[in-house]
This record gives structure tokens, C-alpha cells and sequence, in this order.
């Protein structure tokens, strides 16, 4: 097979880059051809072409709405898939999805979109969120399959009668197995409790309520990590700075060890307005920690309230901080809560789950054709 790519943002390695850079080199590892085609340099680039994958970048494949580099977009990457001549094109990110699609009209290549959480999501602008559910209604007609990473969201989409169920499939995010396995000995020794985040600084992820909500614990032996970056990221330092946080709370930036750091951590945070099936609690499960997640997208899917961590309701500050204070409070429940995590991980959210039923999607839609 080969399979081509679409993905609009290469500087930043969240969680929709993980995704295409994992199959691409598993597919190439058996002799398939994976090939991708980004808007910008950047690490995900440089990760794919370590791997002697070929990546071909277009530059007027941009994140924002422009009318006129959006058009010279959709000619430029029709003009490429022509050349390329792979037997499936995989869609990801919804900038990609609509000029992808756009740009595969006509042609009988099959194209699958894969929402790594819908643009009209819970907690998006009601105003945005009406626009974004016009547009994905258009263009899921030209659509052969929608692979949603979340329940919640295939659900979403179906409310809002953006595709219907025989449409789309749900095929959660998975992880590759841990190359270190959780340490809780080494854990149940911290005197100080190491919190982390990984998650950029964006308007999706709220840093502000998680900060407001340490400010407010009684329990405060803690450091918080904070892995990623973002525009946000001076005001979030201001906020830190207002809070007398700068000696407790570390930013990190973007990192290529973030196995390593949550093997050292206590608790795993992921605070946010919306998601769709978040890879970093995967990540933190495989880990052995326990989660902290706001109430969004398919977190409930992964996270089992009281069992493998705490899900609270989204904004809530108070909350947050109450189960911070419980969570920080029992070494005993850290531990029992990480041991059931990673057992769930390893029963259901591996890469290798993911990696047959995405194959079994692609196969299906080439030999439909």
C-alpha cells in the first residue's frame, strides 16, 4: 500500500503528529510506502525523514483561513497527489480535511478524515462552533470514511447530523509499549510530589484553572512540570508570578524525554476546555500515574473516575483542588489508582490495537475501489 498524509502543522508535536509519524513508520517497517505532506518545517519533519520517510513540504498549506493561498492550496496538492499516485490519502487536522478533500474531487482515490477532535467541539465559541459544523456537513459527503479517536466524538458528529454512524468508526489513539516500566517504589520515596503537564499552550488547554487551583491546595509539598509551548506561555508566567508559584512550578518547553519525566513524576495532569482522545493520559497511564482530567471530549473513555484518577468538571477551580489535596494527600491511592491505569492501558490502548484496526479501515477502502 501507499498512503499518503495531510497534515497542516509540522513545528509542534502534539498529538495528531505522534499519530501519522507512529503509522507511517510502522507501515514502512512492512514494506509499505507512507508518504506526507505538511505546511511547514519543522520536528515532525525532522522525525520523518530520520526515519527515511518521505515527506514533501507545501507551504500554502496553512492552519488559518486565507480565500486566495486556500485555492492556490487546493490546486498545488491536487497537482501533488496526481503525481504521487498513492492508493489511499489519510486527512488529519480539520485545515487538512477541507483542503484535502477539496482537492481529491473527482479522482478515485479513497480518503479517509481522521478528527482528532472535532473543530465544533464542547467548549468552543458557540458562534465558531456553528460555522465549523456547516462546513464539516459539506465536506463529509466527500469523505469515504471519518475515523473519530473517541466515542464522544463520533456521538457529536452524529447529534449535530454531521455524518451518520455507518460513516464514521471509532478507533482510539494508542500508545507503543513503555521501553521502562513504572517505578512505584522509587515514587512511594518522594518527599516533595513531582505534578506534570504535558500540553501546549493554547486556548484549548486550561493552565489557568489548574494554576488557580494548586494556589488554593492546603497540601503544599508539590512541583508542578509544565511540558509544551505555546503564544500563551508569557501569560501563564505572569499568572505563576502573581501567584508566588515561581519557585514550585517549572516550564519546560517542548521535550523529546517525556517518557522519562513522567517515569519521575507523582500525578499526571491534563486540564482543558476541550479534547478529543487525549494521548497524553495514554502516555501517563502507560506510566503507571494517576490522572487528574477535566470532564471533556473522550476523556471518560480513558480515565475511570475514582479508579484510575479524578475527572472534574471543566473550570472548576475548587473541585480541582479538593482532589488535588486527596490525590496528594495518599501515596497509598497514587499507587493504586496508577496500577489500575496501566493495566487498562495495556488491555485496550496500545499501538498495536490501533495500528490493525486503521489497517483494516485502509484495506478495506482500497479494495472497495
Amino acid at each position: 500500500m501507499k498512503i499518503c498524509y495531510v497534515i497542516t502543522k509540522a513545528d509542534e508535536i502534539g498529538g495528531a503528529q505522534i499519530h501519522v509519524k507512529d503509522l507511517c513508520i510502522r507501515l514502512q517497517n512492512e514494506g509499505h510506502i507512507p508518504v506526507v505532506i505538511v505546511g511547514e518545517n519543522g520536528a515532525l519533519v525532522k522525525l520523518l525523514t530520520a526515519q527515511n520517510i518521505t515527506v514533501k513540504i507545501l507551504n500554502s498549506l496553512v492552519r488559518e483561513i486565507s480565500p486566495i493561498k486556500d485555492i492556490i492550496c487546493t490546486w498545488q496538492l491536487r497537482k501533488l497527489i496526481k503525481q504521487l499516485k498513492p492508493d489511499l490519502v489519510s486527512l488529519h487536522s480539520s485545515k487538512a480535511g477541507i483542503i484535502g478533500r477539496l482537492a481529491l474531487v473527482g479522482s478515485n482515490i479513497p480518503v479517509i478524515f481522521t478528527a482528532h477532535g472535532w473543530s465544533f467541539a464542547n467548549g468552543i465559541a458557540e458562534k465558531k462552533r456553528k460555522l465549523y459544523i456547516l462546513i464539516e456537513r459539506i465536506f463529509a459527503h466527500l469523505t469515504d470514511k471519518i475515523i473519530t479517536v473517541s466515542k464522544q466524538d463520533k456521538l457529536l458528529a452524529i447529534k449535530h447530523r454531521v455524518a451518520d454512524k455507518q460513516k464514521q468508526v471509532i478507533i482510539h489513539n494508542g500508545m507503543p509499549l513503555p521501553i521502562v516500566a513504572p517505578d512505584y517504589t522509587m515514587r512511594q520515596q518522594h518527599t516533595v510530589i513531582r505534578l506534570i503537564s504535558v500540553a501546549r499552550f493554547s486556548e484549548q488547554k486550561d493552565h489557568k484553572t489548574l494554576l488557580l487551583a494548586l494556589s488554593q491546595c492546603h497540601i503544599k509539598n508539590w512541583v508542578l512540570d509544565l511540558v509544551g509551548k505555546g503564544k500563551m506561555e508569557s501569560e501563564l508566567k505572569k499568572l505563576v508570578a502573581e501567584l508566588k508559584l515561581e519557585n514550585k512550578v517549572n516550564f519546560l518547553g517542548e521535550r523529546s524525554d517525556v517518557e522519562m519525566l513522567l517515569n519521575c513524576s507523582d500525578i499526571f495532569l491534563l486540564i482543558s476546555n476541550w479534547e478529543g482522545f487525549p494521548r497524553s493520559i495514554l502516555e501517563a497511564m502507560r506510566a503507571g500515574l494517576p490522572v487528574i482530567a477535566s470532564d471533556v471530549g473522550g476523556v471518560r473513555e480513558s480515565v475511570r473516575d475514582n479508579h484510575t484518577g479524578f475527572i472534574v468538571r471543566r473550570g472548576d477551580v475548587t473541585q480541582l483542588a479538593e482532589k488535588l489535596d486527596q490525590l496528594m494527600g495518599s501515596s497509598e491511592k497514587r499507587e493504586c489508582f496508577g496500577r489500575q491505569g496501566e493495566a487498562i492501558f495495556f488491555n485496550a490502548f496500545t499501538f498495536e490495537t490501533m495500528y490493525r484496526k486503521t489497517k483494516h479501515e485502509y484495506k478495506a477502502l482500497i479494495n472497495s475501489r
